[in-house]
């Protein structure tokens, strides 16, 4: 999550319009912007942004783009559940960063969420962004969690792809209830998951399930592995994996900076490298 911030500049005047105020092309144009330069590069076309946010259960009310004189200056989105909330996307335009624009937004966007009397806040922030730290932690964000990314390169040998059992997320999200799954992030919560369209989809093999995107030229980006509490330990998360392998060819398998750390260990027994960078789970 891009933030820029500085405690010596004067505030800039801010016009505060809520996103339900704009359509997909202007927020993503502001999108883009407000991740100009990120340390990890994003980029979404107002399809997929729309797709996504829709998901994770974005509030364009709560949510909103920044504006100094006519120009836009920093974006804020804020997906909400109930009393839970989350600072799902936050950055600041580069004619605007070290003017105290971050400060002012995040100000804004705190009170709002204690207006709400929201039981909790929680955001992502890559841990090497150490700007964006400092001011979530001046706003009373705690660290709760580090989040990994893996990857797995593509086998020396090639595999044959094995035809696999498709389904769409709802085994998925049903069987993470049943078992009661928590603690989780924001992203990877069953509410999330059952709101995931295509291209994402989920593979199965016997109690052994992925959640996949298939169709990128790059690497499978793989977003969660589930194994049911009776079936665990069994092979199966292997037997998954190697059918995945035949699936990607001559692509990686690759898991964003989303896996609580907790994980890591059954991460790497399948194979999978840790990412170079982490994010950290923070909330207040």
């Amino acid at each position: 999550m891009a933030a820029h911030d500085t405690t010596t500049s004067p505030h800039a005047v801010l016009d505060w319009r809520p996103l339900d105020r704009f359509g997909w092309d202007e927020i993503a144009d502001a999108f883009r912007l407000c991740y100009e330069g990120y340390l990890i590069p994003i980029r979404m076309t107002a399809p997929q942004m729309a797709a996504r946010f829709a998901a994770e259960d974005l509030d364009m009310q709560a949510s909103g783009i920044a504006l100094v004189d006519g120009k836009v200056a920093a974006i804020g989105m804020i997906a909400r559940r109930g009393r839970l909330s989350r600072l799902a996307a936050f950055g600041v335009s580069t004619g605007f960063r070290g003017k105290g624009v971050a400060s002012q937004v995040l100000d804004r966007l705190v009170h709002e969420s204690t207006a709400r009397s929201d039981a909790r806040m929680e955001l992502e922030v890559f841990e090497h962004n150490h700007p964006a730290v400092k001011l979530y932690e001046r706003f009373g964000f705690a660290r709760v969690d580090r989040l990994v990314g893996f990857e797995k390169a593509a086998p020396n040998a090639p595999r044959n792809a094995a035809a696999p059992e498709l389904s769409s997320p709802d085994i998925l999200v049903r069987l993470m209830c049943e078992e009661g799954v928590e603690d989780l992030p924001w992203q990877l919560q069953p509410a999330t998951l059952a709101r995931s369209a295509a291209p994402w989809q989920v593979i199965c093999d016997g109690e052994a399930l992925a959640l996949v995107d298939l169709t990128r030229d790059a690497a499978i980006e793989i977003r969660m592995i589930y194994v049911s509490p009776a079936s665990r330990r069994k092979g199966g998360a292997r037997t998954l994996v190697s059918m995945l392998e035949g699936l990607a060819g001559e692509r990686p398998i690759r898991a964003p900076q989303l896996i609580p750390s907790r994980y890591q260990p059954f991460a790497e027994a399948l194979g999978f490298t840790p990412l170079e960078r982490c994010q950290f789970r923070m909330a207040r």
